[in-house]
C-alpha cells in the first residue's frame, strides 16, 4: 500500500513540475524575465500569507490518519470543518493585505504600476486559498492512506490550471491576465478534489470543530509550522533578498535555478511523502517499537531513491537549463549544483523528520528548522551585497547542511537509535549515486554550456544515459532500491549448494 501510496503522490506532483517546465520558458518568452521575476516574488509573499493558517493545513493528513485508526468519523469531518474555516479566514485577511501593499511593493520592484500590482497580488492570495481548500480536501484520501483519488484530482487540477495558462499567454503579454487565469484555474481545480474526498469517505463531510480538537490540532500544528517556515526561508526569502538588495532580474536568475531544483527537491521528497499518515497509523497501532525498524528500511530506502536524482541534476545542469529555455543567464548556472548538494545532505533528515511527526513530536524538527531560518537569513543578508547572486546561494546551501546533520544527530538521541542506523542508510546509497557521477561530470566539463537547445538535448540525453543505467544497475545489485522499481535480473543470485 505505502508503494502504491507512494506512486499516487509522485504522479501527480510530476506532473504538476512537468506543466511548470514547460510554462516557464513561454512565461519568459512571452511576459519577460522582469515580470517573471514578479511573478516568483509574489507568488513569495502569497506563500508567506499562509503562515497565518497556524500549519493546520500540512497537519490534517497526520490527524486524519489517527482518527481513522481510531474508527472516529466525526473527529474526521470537524478536521475538515477546521481546515476549511482557517483557509478562507486567512485568505479574507490577505487578500485586504495585498490590496493595501500594492503601491509599496509596485515601487520597489518598478516594473508593475500600483493597480497592476493589486491585481497579480489579489490573484496570488486567491490560489493560495483556493489550493489550501483543495489541499483540506485531499488531507482526507491521504489520512486514510487511499491517496490515488487525491492525486487524481490534483493531476485533473494542474491540467485545468496548465490549459488556460496557454490560454492566457497566447491571448496576451500582460501578467494581469496570466494570473487572473490561474486564480480561475484553482477554483476549477477544488470540484475533482471535493469529488475525490467524496469518493474515499462517507462523511459526516464538514462538521463544526469542537474546542478540544481546536486546541490539540493548532497545538500540534504550531510546532509543526516552524518546520515549514524555515522550508519558505530556504525556497521562498531568497527570492526576497535578491530582489531588494540586489535587483529584480537577479530575482528571475534565481528563479530559475531554484525551480529545477525544488523540482528534484519535490521528487526525492515523494520517497517519504507518504510516510506520515502510515507512521502516524503504525505507532498508533503497534507501539513505538516499530520507530528502528521503520527508520532503518526508509532511511535506506529514501537515500538510494533520492540521491541520483540530485547527482543527475547536478552533472547535467548545464544542458538541463538550455534544454528548457534556450537562453540561459549565466548567473542561473551556479544556482543548480550548489543548491542540489545542499538538498541532497537534507533529504537524509526526510525520514527522522516524519517519524517525529507521526509519533506526535513536531517539536525536534521544528527546533531544527528555526536553528536553520536564522542562518539562513543572517547569512544571506550578510553575503548578498558582497557577492550578489552567489553569496545568497552559498549561505543557503551552508545553513541547509548544517541545520541537516544537526538534525540527525538530535532525532538518534531523542529515540535512542545508534548512529550505525543512520550511516548504514547513508553511505551505500551516497557511494553508488557518485560513481556514475565521474563520467557524466566530465561530460559537463568538456563539453561545456552548449549554445542552443539543438546542441543541448543530445547532451542532456547522454548524461542520462552515461548515469541512470549504470546506478539503477548498481543499486538493484545491492539491494537498496525498492522492490518493484528494482532490475531483477541484476540481483545477487545465491552461491550454489557445494
Amino acid at each position: 500500500m505505502l508503494f502504491r501510496n507512494t506512486l499516487a503522490q509522485s504522479s501527480s506532483f510530476a506532473l504538476g513540475y512537468l506543466f511548470s517546465f514547460l510554462l516557464a520558458p513561454l512565461m519568459i518568452a512571452r511576459l519577460g524575465l522582469d515580470a517573471f521575476g514578479v511573478w516568483a516574488v509574489t507568488g513569495a509573499f502569497a506563500t508567506y500569507a499562509g503562515l497565518l493558517d497556524l500549519g493546520v493545513g500540512r497537519s490534517l493528513a497526520r490527524f486524519i490518519a489517527v482518527y481513522d485508526a481510531e474508527g472516529d468519523d466525526r473527529r474526521i469531518g470537524e478536521c475538515v470543518g477546521l481546515g476549511l474555516l482557517i483557509v478562507f479566514v486567512v485568505g479574507v485577511l490577505t487578500a485586504a493585505l495585498a490590496v493595501a501593499a500594492a503601491p509599496l511593493l509596485s515601487d520597489s520592484l518598478g516594473v508593475l504600476d500600483s493597480d497592476e500590482m493589486r491585481i497579480v497580488l489579489v490573484a496570488s492570495v486567491l490560489i493560495w486559498t483556493f489550493n489550501g481548500a483543495d489541499g483540506v480536501f485531499n488531507a482526507v484520501g491521504i489520512g486514510k492512506q487511499q491517496m490515488v483519488p487525491p492525486n487524481v484530482a490534483t493531476a485533473i487540477g494542474v491540467t485545468i490550471n496548465f490549459a488556460l495558462s496557454l490560454v492566457a499567454l497566447a491571448l496576451s503579454s500582460a501578467l494581469t491576465l496570466y494570473a487572473g487565469a490561474n486564480g480561475i484555474a484553482a477554483l476549477l481545480g477544488l470540484i475533482p478534489s471535493a469529488i475525490a474526498m467524496r469518493h474515499v469517505w462517507g462523511g459526516p463531510y464538514v462538521v463544526i470543530p469542537s474546542r478540544s480538537l481546536i486546541r490539540e490540532v493548532i497545538g500540534f500544528s504550531l510546532k509543526n509550522q516552524i518546520t515549514w517556515f524555515a522550508d519558505l526561508v530556504n525556497l521562498q526569502t531568497d527570492k526576497l533578498i535578491i530582489a531588494l538588495m540586489v535587483d529584480i532580474r537577479a530575482a528571475a536568475v534565481y528563479e530559475i535555478g531554484s525551480r529545477v531544483v525544488a523540482a528534484v527537491r519535490s521528487a526525492a521528497v515523494m520517497s517519504v511523502s507518504a510516510m506520515i499518515p502510515t507512521a502516524a497509523a503504525r505507532i498508533v497501532e503497534e507501539g513505538r517499537g516499530v520507530i528502528r525498524p521503520m527508520y532503518r528500511r526508509y532511511t535506506s530506502l529514501t537515500c538510494a531513491t533520492a540521491f541520483p536524482l540530485f547527482m543527475l541534476a547536478t552533472v547535467s545542469s548545464p544542458f538541463l537549463l538550455v534544454a528548457w529555455l534556450g537562453s540561459v543567464p549565466s548567473e542561473a548556472g551556479i544556482v543548480v549544483p550548489i543548491l542540489s548538494v545542499a538538498y541532497l545532505v537534507n533529504i537524509t533528515t526526510g525520514v527522522g523528520t516524519t517519524i517525529a511527526i507521526g509519533a506526535g513530536h513536531p517539536g525536534l524538527a521544528a527546533t531544527n528548522s528555526v536553528q536553520i531560518a536564522v542562518a539562513n537569513v543572517i547569512l544571506t543578508v550578510a553575503l548578498a551585497p558582497l557577492f550578489g547572486l552567489w553569496g545568497v546561494v552559498v549561505g543557503t546551501a551552508i545553513a541547509i547542511v548544517f541545520g541537516s546533520l544537526s538534525f540527525n544527530r538530535r532525532f538518534l538521541r531523542m529515540f535512542g537509535l545508534p548512529r550505525r542506523d543512520f550511516w548504514d542508510g547513508v553511505l551505500p546509497a551516497a557511494g553508488y549515486a557518485f560513481a556514475p557521477a565521474v563520467p557524466a561530470g566530465l561530460l559537463a566539463v568538456l563539453a561545456g554550456v552548449p549554445d542552443s537547445r539543438l546542441q543541448a538535448v543530445p547532451l542532456l540525453l547522454l548524461s542520462v544515459v552515461l548515469y541512470a543505467p549504470p546506478y539503477w544497475w548498481l543499486a538493484s545489485r545491492r539491494g537498496l532500491l525498492p522492490e518493484r522499481l528494482s532490475l531483477r535480473w541484476a540481483h545477487r543470485r545465491p552461491a550454489p549448494a557445494p
